[in-house]
Protein backbone atom coordinates (compact mmCIF):
# COMPACT_ATOMS: atom_id res chain seq x y z
CA UNK A 1 0.00 0.00 0.00
CA UNK A 2 1.38 3.53 -1.00
CA UNK A 3 3.10 5.09 1.93
CA UNK A 4 -0.24 7.40 3.80
CA UNK A 5 -2.67 5.98 1.93
CA UNK A 6 -5.95 5.53 4.43
CA UNK A 7 -6.70 1.68 5.08
CA UNK A 8 -10.51 0.59 4.47
CA UNK A 9 -10.12 0.21 8.21
CA UNK A 10 -9.53 3.41 8.89
CA UNK A 11 -11.85 7.01 8.89
CA UNK A 12 -10.32 9.47 5.96
CA UNK A 13 -13.76 11.53 6.42
CA UNK A 14 -14.27 11.84 10.26
CA UNK A 15 -10.29 12.55 11.10
CA UNK A 16 -8.74 15.73 10.83
CA UNK A 17 -6.90 16.07 7.16
CA UNK A 18 -4.90 19.23 6.43
CA UNK A 19 -5.42 18.60 2.20
CA UNK A 20 -9.07 18.55 2.44
CA UNK A 21 -9.00 21.79 4.50
CA UNK A 22 -6.63 22.89 1.44
CA UNK A 23 -9.28 21.49 -1.17
CA UNK A 24 -11.91 23.73 0.55
CA UNK A 25 -9.89 27.08 0.03
CA UNK A 26 -9.02 26.18 -3.56
CA UNK A 27 -12.64 26.15 -4.06
CA UNK A 28 -13.89 28.74 -2.35
CA UNK A 29 -10.89 30.74 -4.33
CA UNK A 30 -12.42 29.48 -7.62
CA UNK A 31 -15.79 30.48 -6.42
CA UNK A 32 -15.14 34.35 -5.82
CA UNK A 33 -12.64 34.62 -9.07
CA UNK A 34 -15.84 33.94 -10.76
CA UNK A 35 -17.93 36.09 -8.69
CA UNK A 36 -15.81 38.51 -8.72
CA UNK A 37 -15.13 39.11 -12.20
CA UNK A 38 -15.77 42.41 -13.85
CA UNK A 39 -13.75 41.95 -17.16
CA UNK A 40 -16.00 42.13 -20.27
CA UNK A 41 -13.19 41.98 -23.57
CA UNK A 42 -14.02 40.44 -27.03
CA UNK A 43 -9.93 39.48 -27.22
CA UNK A 44 -6.56 40.05 -25.88
CA UNK A 45 -4.97 39.58 -22.71
CA UNK A 46 -8.07 40.90 -20.68
CA UNK A 47 -10.52 38.10 -22.67
CA UNK A 48 -7.71 35.66 -21.32
CA UNK A 49 -8.30 36.79 -18.05
CA UNK A 50 -11.85 36.89 -18.48
CA UNK A 51 -11.83 33.13 -19.14
CA UNK A 52 -9.46 32.16 -16.52
CA UNK A 53 -11.34 33.74 -13.72
CA UNK A 54 -15.37 32.70 -15.10
CA UNK A 55 -14.10 29.11 -14.97
CA UNK A 56 -14.41 29.55 -11.20
CA UNK A 57 -17.78 28.46 -10.98
CA UNK A 58 -16.27 25.20 -10.85
CA UNK A 59 -16.08 25.34 -7.39
CA UNK A 60 -19.38 24.56 -6.20
CA UNK A 61 -18.47 21.41 -7.97
CA UNK A 62 -15.77 20.99 -5.96
CA UNK A 63 -17.61 21.70 -2.58
CA UNK A 64 -20.34 19.17 -3.80
CA UNK A 65 -17.52 16.23 -4.30
CA UNK A 66 -16.45 17.17 -1.18
CA UNK A 67 -19.27 17.33 0.60
CA UNK A 68 -20.58 13.84 -0.62
CA UNK A 69 -17.26 12.10 0.24
CA UNK A 70 -17.25 13.65 3.79
CA UNK A 71 -20.87 13.32 5.20
CA UNK A 72 -20.85 10.26 3.49
CA UNK A 73 -18.15 8.96 5.19
CA UNK A 74 -19.41 9.85 8.27
CA UNK A 75 -22.43 8.67 7.95
CA UNK A 76 -20.94 4.86 7.43
CA UNK A 77 -18.62 5.01 10.27
CA UNK A 78 -21.28 5.63 12.25
CA UNK A 79 -24.36 4.31 10.87
CA UNK A 80 -24.57 1.18 13.89
CA UNK A 81 -24.38 3.56 16.54
CA UNK A 82 -27.84 4.52 18.79
CA UNK A 83 -27.42 7.96 18.35
CA UNK A 84 -26.56 8.11 14.52
CA UNK A 85 -29.47 10.48 13.17
CA UNK A 86 -28.94 12.57 16.64
CA UNK A 87 -25.57 13.04 16.44
CA UNK A 88 -25.44 14.02 12.42
CA UNK A 89 -28.73 16.31 12.36
CA UNK A 90 -27.90 17.95 15.69
CA UNK A 91 -23.89 18.52 14.02
CA UNK A 92 -24.78 20.02 10.83
CA UNK A 93 -27.62 22.50 12.62
CA UNK A 94 -25.09 23.65 14.42
CA UNK A 95 -22.56 24.32 11.84
CA UNK A 96 -25.35 25.50 8.60
CA UNK A 97 -28.07 26.96 10.53
CA UNK A 98 -27.17 30.00 12.32
CA UNK A 99 -24.93 31.77 9.61
CA UNK A 100 -27.71 30.87 6.90
CA UNK A 101 -30.67 32.15 9.20
CA UNK A 102 -28.78 34.43 10.63
CA UNK A 103 -27.29 36.65 7.62
CA UNK A 104 -31.23 36.22 6.31
CA UNK A 105 -32.35 37.96 10.03
CA UNK A 106 -30.34 40.45 8.97
CA UNK A 107 -30.88 41.06 4.91
CA UNK A 108 -35.07 41.00 5.30
CA UNK A 109 -35.80 41.83 9.18
CA UNK A 110 -33.41 44.21 10.14
CA UNK A 111 -31.83 46.28 7.48
CA UNK A 112 -35.05 47.04 5.91
CA UNK A 113 -35.54 48.65 9.60
CA UNK A 114 -32.61 50.75 8.99
CA UNK A 115 -31.68 51.67 5.67
CA UNK A 116 -34.24 52.03 2.16
CA UNK A 117 -33.88 48.78 0.40
CA UNK A 118 -34.87 48.22 -3.43
CA UNK A 119 -38.28 47.78 -3.69
CA UNK A 120 -38.75 44.11 -4.68
CA UNK A 121 -35.91 43.28 -1.85
CA UNK A 122 -37.13 40.15 -0.29
CA UNK A 123 -40.35 39.83 -2.38
CA UNK A 124 -39.19 35.64 -3.00
CA UNK A 125 -37.58 35.56 0.28
CA UNK A 126 -39.94 32.42 1.53
CA UNK A 127 -37.98 29.87 -0.54
CA UNK A 128 -34.65 30.95 1.20
CA UNK A 129 -35.87 30.86 4.76
CA UNK A 130 -37.09 26.66 3.57
CA UNK A 131 -34.37 25.87 1.83
CA UNK A 132 -35.52 25.39 -1.88
CA UNK A 133 -34.23 28.79 -3.49
CA UNK A 134 -32.94 26.51 -6.28
CA UNK A 135 -35.71 25.40 -7.84
CA UNK A 136 -37.52 28.98 -7.57
CA UNK A 137 -35.09 31.32 -8.61
CA UNK A 138 -34.69 29.58 -12.11
CA UNK A 139 -38.27 29.89 -12.66
CA UNK A 140 -38.33 34.23 -11.56
CA UNK A 141 -38.74 33.87 -8.04
CA UNK A 142 -35.11 34.75 -6.60
CA UNK A 143 -34.06 37.12 -4.54
CA UNK A 144 -31.04 39.11 -6.61
CA UNK A 145 -29.02 38.92 -3.73
CA UNK A 146 -28.90 35.89 -2.65
CA UNK A 147 -28.77 33.78 -6.12
CA UNK A 148 -25.75 32.09 -4.86
CA UNK A 149 -27.55 30.25 -2.20
CA UNK A 150 -29.30 27.75 -4.74
CA UNK A 151 -25.79 25.27 -3.91
CA UNK A 152 -26.23 25.73 -0.17
CA UNK A 153 -30.07 24.24 -1.03
CA UNK A 154 -28.67 21.74 -2.89
CA UNK A 155 -26.60 20.72 0.12
CA UNK A 156 -29.15 21.11 2.86
CA UNK A 157 -32.26 18.73 0.59
CA UNK A 158 -28.80 16.02 0.30
CA UNK A 159 -28.06 16.59 4.23
CA UNK A 160 -32.15 15.77 4.86
CA UNK A 161 -32.27 12.52 2.77
CA UNK A 162 -29.07 10.98 2.24
CA UNK A 163 -28.36 9.90 5.93
CA UNK A 164 -31.36 7.29 5.85
CA UNK A 165 -30.35 5.60 2.49
CA UNK A 166 -26.77 5.45 4.28
CA UNK A 167 -28.41 3.83 7.54
CA UNK A 168 -30.75 1.36 5.75
CA UNK A 169 -28.31 0.56 2.23
CA UNK A 170 -24.89 0.84 4.02
CA UNK A 171 -21.61 0.65 1.85
CA UNK A 172 -23.12 -1.29 -1.05
CA UNK A 173 -26.42 0.10 -1.41
CA UNK A 174 -24.68 3.49 -1.52
CA UNK A 175 -22.07 2.24 -4.47
CA UNK A 176 -25.16 0.96 -6.22
CA UNK A 177 -27.14 4.01 -5.76
CA UNK A 178 -24.60 6.69 -6.33
CA UNK A 179 -24.17 4.89 -9.66
CA UNK A 180 -27.84 5.27 -10.25
CA UNK A 181 -27.97 9.37 -9.27
CA UNK A 182 -24.66 9.66 -11.85
CA UNK A 183 -26.88 8.47 -14.69
CA UNK A 184 -30.15 10.23 -13.32
CA UNK A 185 -28.18 13.62 -12.75
CA UNK A 186 -27.09 13.24 -16.50
CA UNK A 187 -30.50 11.96 -18.02
CA UNK A 188 -32.32 15.05 -15.88
CA UNK A 189 -30.04 17.19 -17.50
CA UNK A 190 -30.75 16.06 -21.19
CA UNK A 191 -34.51 15.92 -20.47
CA UNK A 192 -34.60 19.76 -18.92
CA UNK A 193 -32.96 21.31 -21.96
CA UNK A 194 -35.16 19.18 -24.81
CA UNK A 195 -38.23 19.87 -22.69
CA UNK A 196 -38.11 23.67 -21.66
CA UNK A 197 -36.83 26.97 -23.43
CA UNK A 198 -34.73 29.85 -22.57
CA UNK A 199 -33.95 31.72 -20.67
CA UNK A 200 -34.95 29.23 -17.83
CA UNK A 201 -34.02 25.95 -19.02
CA UNK A 202 -30.23 26.89 -18.56
CA UNK A 203 -30.56 27.87 -15.39
CA UNK A 204 -32.93 25.16 -14.39
CA UNK A 205 -30.29 22.52 -15.33
CA UNK A 206 -27.69 24.47 -13.31
CA UNK A 207 -29.44 24.66 -10.08
CA UNK A 208 -32.17 22.05 -9.70
CA UNK A 209 -30.91 19.34 -7.46
CA UNK A 210 -31.56 16.40 -9.61
CA UNK A 211 -29.55 17.85 -12.25
CA UNK A 212 -26.69 18.46 -9.86
CA UNK A 213 -26.69 15.19 -7.28
CA UNK A 214 -23.99 13.35 -9.46
CA UNK A 215 -21.31 15.50 -7.91
CA UNK A 216 -22.64 14.45 -4.69
CA UNK A 217 -22.97 10.68 -5.46
CA UNK A 218 -19.42 10.69 -6.83
CA UNK A 219 -18.26 12.12 -3.66
CA UNK A 220 -20.45 9.27 -1.78
CA UNK A 221 -18.61 6.67 -4.32
CA UNK A 222 -14.94 7.88 -3.02
CA UNK A 223 -16.02 7.52 0.47
CA UNK A 224 -17.77 3.97 0.03
CA UNK A 225 -14.98 2.26 -2.12
CA UNK A 226 -12.31 4.06 0.08
CA UNK A 227 -14.14 1.68 3.15
CA UNK A 228 -13.89 -1.63 0.98
CA UNK A 229 -10.66 -3.86 1.22
CA UNK A 230 -10.37 -4.31 -2.95
CA UNK A 231 -11.55 -0.43 -3.24
CA UNK A 232 -9.10 0.63 -0.91
CA UNK A 233 -6.22 -1.49 -2.29
CA UNK A 234 -7.06 -0.55 -5.88
CA UNK A 235 -6.60 3.08 -4.59
CA UNK A 236 -3.62 2.58 -3.46
CA UNK A 237 -1.97 0.97 -5.80
CA UNK A 238 -2.52 3.90 -8.02
CA UNK A 239 -0.98 6.49 -6.07
CA UNK A 240 -1.45 9.82 -4.91
CA UNK A 241 0.54 11.28 -8.04
CA UNK A 242 -1.57 9.47 -10.35
CA UNK A 243 -4.89 10.52 -9.41
CA UNK A 244 -4.35 13.80 -9.19
CA UNK A 245 -2.66 13.85 -12.21
CA UNK A 246 -5.32 12.05 -13.54
CA UNK A 247 -8.10 14.47 -12.40
CA UNK A 248 -6.18 17.37 -13.73
CA UNK A 249 -6.13 15.73 -16.85
CA UNK A 250 -9.86 14.78 -16.89
CA UNK A 251 -10.89 18.19 -15.68
CA UNK A 252 -9.13 20.09 -18.71
CA UNK A 253 -10.37 17.46 -21.00
CA UNK A 254 -14.21 18.63 -20.05
CA UNK A 255 -13.88 22.12 -19.63
CA UNK A 256 -11.97 21.56 -23.06
CA UNK A 257 -15.14 19.78 -24.61
CA UNK A 258 -17.31 22.24 -22.65
CA UNK A 259 -15.83 25.19 -24.16
CA UNK A 260 -15.19 26.80 -20.64
CA UNK A 261 -18.90 27.18 -20.54
CA UNK A 262 -21.79 26.76 -17.79
CA UNK A 263 -24.43 26.96 -19.97
CA UNK A 264 -22.73 25.36 -22.76
CA UNK A 265 -25.22 21.69 -24.14
CA UNK A 266 -21.52 20.03 -23.55
CA UNK A 267 -20.87 21.67 -20.09
CA UNK A 268 -24.47 20.57 -19.37
CA UNK A 269 -24.83 16.98 -20.23
CA UNK A 270 -21.60 15.30 -19.66
CA UNK A 271 -19.24 18.25 -18.67
CA UNK A 272 -20.37 18.52 -14.92
CA UNK A 273 -20.14 14.51 -14.98
CA UNK A 274 -16.64 14.62 -15.66
CA UNK A 275 -15.49 17.86 -13.47
CA UNK A 276 -16.88 15.66 -10.92
CA UNK A 277 -14.93 12.64 -11.55
CA UNK A 278 -12.25 14.59 -12.16
CA UNK A 279 -12.11 16.37 -8.79
CA UNK A 280 -12.89 13.28 -6.84
CA UNK A 281 -9.33 11.71 -8.65
CA UNK A 282 -8.00 14.94 -6.88
CA UNK A 283 -9.55 14.44 -3.65
CA UNK A 284 -8.37 10.64 -3.41
CA UNK A 285 -4.29 11.80 -4.55
CA UNK A 286 -4.86 14.51 -1.23
CA UNK A 287 -5.94 11.46 1.03
CA UNK A 288 -2.18 10.11 0.97
CA UNK A 289 -0.91 11.99 4.31
CA UNK A 290 3.45 11.67 3.27
CA UNK A 291 2.64 12.12 -0.32
CA UNK A 292 3.62 15.87 -2.03
CA UNK A 293 0.08 16.50 -2.99
CA UNK A 294 -1.08 16.76 0.94
CA UNK A 295 1.97 18.30 1.80
CA UNK A 296 0.90 21.21 -1.05
CA UNK A 297 -2.65 21.50 -0.03
CA UNK A 298 -1.49 21.74 3.76
CA UNK A 299 -0.81 25.00 3.30
CA UNK A 300 -1.42 26.89 6.19
CA UNK A 301 -2.70 30.08 4.72
CA UNK A 302 -4.96 27.70 1.82
CA UNK A 303 -5.98 25.93 4.46
CA UNK A 304 -7.29 28.91 6.47
CA UNK A 305 -9.47 29.45 3.31
CA UNK A 306 -10.97 26.54 3.55
CA UNK A 307 -11.90 26.51 7.30
CA UNK A 308 -13.42 30.17 6.63
CA UNK A 309 -14.87 28.78 3.44
CA UNK A 310 -18.54 28.72 4.26
CA UNK A 311 -18.56 31.94 5.26
CA UNK A 312 -16.67 33.52 2.57
CA UNK A 313 -19.50 31.88 0.24
CA UNK A 314 -22.11 33.61 2.53
CA UNK A 315 -21.00 37.12 2.28
CA UNK A 316 -19.18 37.10 -0.95
CA UNK A 317 -22.21 37.90 -3.11
CA UNK A 318 -23.74 40.60 -0.81
CA UNK A 319 -20.00 42.46 -0.79
CA UNK A 320 -19.95 42.28 -4.17
CA UNK A 321 -23.52 43.87 -4.75
CA UNK A 322 -24.00 46.24 -2.26
CA UNK A 323 -20.34 47.09 -1.48
CA UNK A 324 -18.08 46.84 -4.33
CA UNK A 325 -20.25 47.24 -6.73
CA UNK A 326 -21.21 50.76 -6.19
CA UNK A 327 -17.60 51.81 -5.03
CA UNK A 328 -16.89 50.25 -9.34
CA UNK A 329 -19.24 52.50 -10.72
CA UNK A 330 -17.83 55.88 -9.05
CA UNK A 331 -15.43 55.36 -11.98
CA UNK A 332 -18.09 56.27 -14.36
CA UNK A 333 -16.49 53.58 -16.58
CA UNK A 334 -15.82 49.75 -17.43
CA UNK A 335 -12.50 49.14 -15.14
CA UNK A 336 -9.30 48.36 -16.60
CA UNK A 337 -7.68 44.98 -16.46
CA UNK A 338 -5.49 45.94 -14.11
CA UNK A 339 -8.47 47.66 -12.41
CA UNK A 340 -10.82 44.57 -12.38
CA UNK A 341 -7.86 42.50 -11.17
CA UNK A 342 -7.30 44.96 -7.97
CA UNK A 343 -10.60 44.67 -7.92
CA UNK A 344 -10.54 40.47 -7.66
CA UNK A 345 -7.84 40.68 -5.08
CA UNK A 346 -9.30 43.34 -2.61
CA UNK A 347 -12.68 42.27 -2.69
CA UNK A 348 -11.49 38.53 -1.61
CA UNK A 349 -9.60 40.11 0.98
CA UNK A 350 -12.27 42.03 2.43
CA UNK A 351 -14.79 38.69 2.31
CA UNK A 352 -12.10 36.64 3.61
CA UNK A 353 -11.60 39.25 6.75
CA UNK A 354 -15.90 39.31 6.88
CA UNK A 355 -15.64 35.71 7.06
CA UNK A 356 -12.90 35.21 9.73
CA UNK A 357 -14.67 38.09 11.93
CA UNK A 358 -17.60 35.42 11.56
CA UNK A 359 -16.53 32.44 12.38
CA UNK A 360 -14.85 33.75 15.59
CA UNK A 361 -16.55 36.05 16.61
CA UNK A 362 -20.26 34.36 15.96
CA UNK A 363 -19.80 30.75 14.33
CA UNK A 364 -17.73 29.18 16.76
CA UNK A 365 -20.04 29.81 19.67
CA UNK A 366 -22.22 27.76 17.97
CA UNK A 367 -19.47 25.29 17.00
CA UNK A 368 -18.32 24.88 20.58
CA UNK A 369 -21.17 23.44 21.47
CA UNK A 370 -21.01 20.27 18.93
CA UNK A 371 -18.67 17.77 21.74
CA UNK A 372 -21.70 18.78 24.23
CA UNK A 373 -24.92 18.51 22.60
CA UNK A 374 -23.66 15.94 19.58
CA UNK A 375 -20.66 14.41 19.99
CA UNK A 376 -19.32 12.36 17.18
CA UNK A 377 -20.64 8.39 17.51
CA UNK A 378 -18.04 5.50 18.61
CA UNK A 379 -17.53 3.80 15.78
Amino acid sequence: MSAGMPAAHERPSTEHLPALDGLRGIAIVLVLMHGFDLIHAEGGIAHAADLLLDIGWIGVQLFFVLSGFLITGILLDTRTSPTYYRSFFLRRVLRILPLYYGVLLVAFVILPRIVAMPPDHGEHQLWLWIYVANFAAPIGYGEPSFTHFWSLCVEEQFYLLWPFLVRGAGRRGVIAVGTLLVFVAIASRLYIRHAFAEPQMHEMVYDFTPCRMDALAVGALAAALLRGERGAQWIARIGATRWIAGGVVLLLVALAAGRLNRIGAGMQTYGYTLIAFAFAAVLIGALAREAWPARWLGWAPLRRCGLYSYGMYVFYAPLHIFVGLPLMQRLGRAPTLAEAIAYEIAAGIATFAVAAVSYHVYERRFLALKPRLAPMPAT
